[in-house]
């Protein structure tokens, strides 16, 4: 335990002396230039930074310069290549007049501006509402999709309220303007036809750690007691079912989902397959029929489609209190049936198939806070 204490120590004042002398260097290496952007890109699994890139790329013509730094899925195969990639997102950042990001970012100079998009709807507890939280970014502009959405923002990152702009979540446009049907049947190769899709949208948690080390990882699937996957897989087969999953970015690093890809009825959704086709999972979203999900945040930007949603918060009490909810009693703000067991959610499934319009005046009283834009 003292050689691992020490060896804590020790790696901790690497990374302090790394940082220092990444911001002197940068500070004394590169001019600021007040027409630069950087963009700190973290990927496809719903980015609020790709549809703003994209606009920018229509226009003919553009003042600014743009940059890109494009943050890998996977970690770093070597202390080398993690300095030689930090260098170059300090290198940017002292350049730039802007910084736009969605996971929290840093500032070199007091004249750069931090534009934060975020990467969700804040639903889970973070920031200042967490014991012990290292998470200390303080952006410039928040954009934030309501001013309840700046509310519960703030009591985690505590702002003045002036730096919150409501412009709705970019990524959110492609619910709107993308055929998702024919962007997924190009991702996936294959024909949907009349066959209903389910995505699956899980969050990051620890208990995927066990997910991912059991042999067969299908096995604990919605994290239920019990779980037959043969009896799923006829379900699926008997309804026409597609069931869609898009695990978290976190869950996949420790996950070889490709791996898992060998059934007809589930297709695991990987980021390397969105970061191959060069599109993003958002633009595939609104080819489903029904969501499902635990605790994710998609569940509030899924809202506009106006389509049902089923949960399946199966460690919600572990959850409450590893990591806790913004919004409670969790009943009430999700909008949805809440399914505890494989028959439940067999039989839920085939309810929000059947009816469109099931708890529709729940999700229509939600939307309403929630969102300020809803086009």
């Amino acid at each position: 335990p003292i050689r691992c204490i020490k060896d804590k120590i020790i790696l901790s004042i690497i990374r302090s002396v790394n940082n220092f002398s990444f911001k002197i260097l940068s500070l004394l290496l590169f001019r600021f230039d007040k027409k630069q952007i950087t963009f700190l890109f973290h990927g496809y699994s719903g980015s609020n930074i790709l549809p703003v890139i994209e606009k920018f790329q229509e226009e003919r013509s553009c003042e600014f310069k743009l940059k890109v730094i494009d943050f890998p899925d996977k970690p770093f195969k070597g202390l080398k290549e993690k300095l030689k990639f930090k260098w170059n997102l300090y290198k940017w950042i002292s350049k730039s007049k802007i910084v736009v990001t969605t996971e929290g970012a840093f500032k070199l100079r007091k004249r750069t501006i931090i534009v934060e998009l975020w990467h969700g709807f804040p639903t889970k507890k973070s920031g200042l509402m967490c014991i012990n939280s290292k998470y200390n970014s303080k952006p410039d502009i928040y954009c934030s999709y309501s001013d309840f959405g700046s509310i519960l923002r703030n009591a985690c990152l505590g702002i003045p309220g002036f730096k919150y702009y409501v412009t709705g979540a970019p990524r959110n446009d492609y619910l709107f303007n993308v055929n998702g049907k024919e962007e997924l049947e190009k991702i996936l190769s294959m024909v949907i036809g009349l066959n209903k899709i389910i995505i699956y949208t899980p969050t990051w948690q620890y208990k995927f750690y066990n997910f991912a080390e059991s042999e067969f990882s299908l096995k604990n699937l919605f994290g239920f007691h019990e779980f037959d996957l043969d009896s799923f897989l006829d379900f699926l087969d008997k309804n026409k079912i597609y069931f869609l999953i898009k695990l978290h970015p976190k869950v996949e690093i420790i996950l070889n989902s490709d791996r898992l890809n060998k059934f007809e009825r589930i297709k695991f959704l990987s980021s390397a397959l969105f970061r191959e086709k060069k599109t993003d999972f958002y633009k595939i979203l609104n080819s489903a029929n029904v969501l499902i999900t635990d605790y994710s945040s998609i569940y509030f930007d899924w809202l506009l489609l106006n389509k049902p949603v089923i949960f399946v918060p199966a460690d919600i009490k572990e959850y409450r209190q590893e990591r806790g909810w913004l919004l409670e009693p969790f009943e009430i703000w999700t909008a949805g049936p809440k399914c505890f067991n494989q028959p439940s959610l067999e039989a839920e499934i085939k309810k929000c198939i059947e009816d469109k319009d099931y708890y529709i005046k729940e999700r229509k009283w939600i939307l309403e806070i929630v969102h300020y834009y809803k086009d």
